[in-house]
């Protein structure tokens, strides 16, 4: 008697008697965990990619429905490391996946973050985007955000890019400074200088987070909007429509860098061609961050080591300025995201629009 073929491994087959060790009245978490990790080893071994990934994503969804944070955020970390291996393409529908089950793991503890990190590193490699799928940034971004967890928040936010990541990021600013209770030059800062010093910069969203913060400062639910003290059209159709001119140094200084950098050189032009016989635009530039330094104080944000070296990296690498001997060194967008109030939720010394 020829033996009896086996039947090709299917999620209709193996699927079921994992979930069944959840059902009430007396669900098995461990159990399901378990046989779950062994069931999908065993597919993974045997090249069944697609079926492991079925079977992870709905026992992690199940685990995680019945609160069960460490073991779901778990097998959904290994999904992604199983999606990896498959070279599984960020799409709409391998993003919805990992979305919802983010959504589901609870923001209290390490799995959120663990899920969010492994989902952005597969992200990196298998999409467009060396630094993670930006619509993946923008979405565990504005989880953080409604978790008020607001410096994981700015991390992905920031990475994004997105003009709706900007515009929420400028939200999350907002709500960071109490509604403008605090001073908000460096939430500003936070928000527009990054995308600034990017090579090349990237003006889309450093437009709109700068046009967005200063609407909400000027609302009528800010207590900053009494700063505000005059506006003119910019003049220019590429850029913010308004110019604001207000008590803050920084605010005002940061409305005119925005403006500037979008004049500055064009990639491929020569440091000399774009000095020129006059200093071209870097000299515009350098008149510029050095008059509101002046105006900032020598305890203005301006001032700052960590502003300052990010003002130097925009000079050298945007409008192409030699730098001073010895400049440069060590992790400058960093260092600016930690030294401005320092990662917390307070808005350092001095008065409102004094900085």
């Amino acid at each position: 008697m020829p033996p009896r073929q086996s039947r090709p491994p299917s999620v209709d087959s193996l699927l079921p008697p994992i979930l069944s060790l959840l059902q009430p009245p007396l669900p098995n978490p461990y159990s399901a965990h378990q046989k779950c990790l062994t069931t999908t080893a065993r597919l993974v071994s045997s090249g069944h990619l697609s079926i492991a990934q079925e079977i992870l994503f709905s026992t992690s969804r199940e685990l995680l429905k019945l609160g069960e944070a460490g073991s779901g955020a778990e097998l959904g970390v290994r999904l992604v490391q199983v999606m990896g291996d498959g070279d599984v393409p960020i799409d709409d529908k391998s993003r919805a996946s990992l979305t919802q089950l983010l959504a589901l793991t609870p923001p209290h503890g390490p799995w959120r973050k663990k899920l969010a990190d492994a989902a952005i590193r597969w992200s990196s490699t298998h999409g467009d985007c060396p630094t993670g799928d930006p619509a993946l940034h923008q979405y565990v971004g504005e989880l953080y955000y409604k978790d008020k967890s607001y410096v994981q928040a700015e991390v992905h936010l920031l990475a994004s890019g997105k003009r709706d990541a900007a515009a929420l990021l400028a939200e999350m600013m907002f709500d960071w400074s109490e509604k403008g209770q605090l001073d908000p030059a460096p939430y500003a800062i936070r928000g527009t200088l990054p995308f600034l010093a990017q090579h090349p910069p990237n003006i889309l969203p450093a437009t709109t987070f700068l046009a967005t913060f200063l609407s909400l400062l000027s609302s009528s639910q800010s207590s900053f909007k009494a700063h505000f003290l005059a506006s003119m059209p910019s003049q220019t159709s590429f850029s913010l429509q308004e110019i604001h001119i207000t008590s803050s140094p920084t605010l005002n200084f940061l409305q005119l860098a925005l403006i500037t950098v979008q004049r500055a050189p064009a990639v491929g032009v020569s440091g000399i061609q774009a000095r020129g016989m006059d200093g071209g635009v870097g000299r515009e530039w350098e008149n510029l961050v050095g008059r509101y330094r002046r105006s900032a104080g020598p305890r203005g944000w301006l001032m700052t080591k960590e502003v300052q070296e990010v003002l130097m990296e925009i000079s050298t690498n945007v409008f192409l300025i030699p730098p001073p001997r010895g400049q440069g060194g060590g992790d400058m967008l960093q260092n600016l995201m930690g030294s401005l109030f320092g990662g917390g939720g307070g808005g350092g010394g001095g008065a409102i629009g004094s900085r």
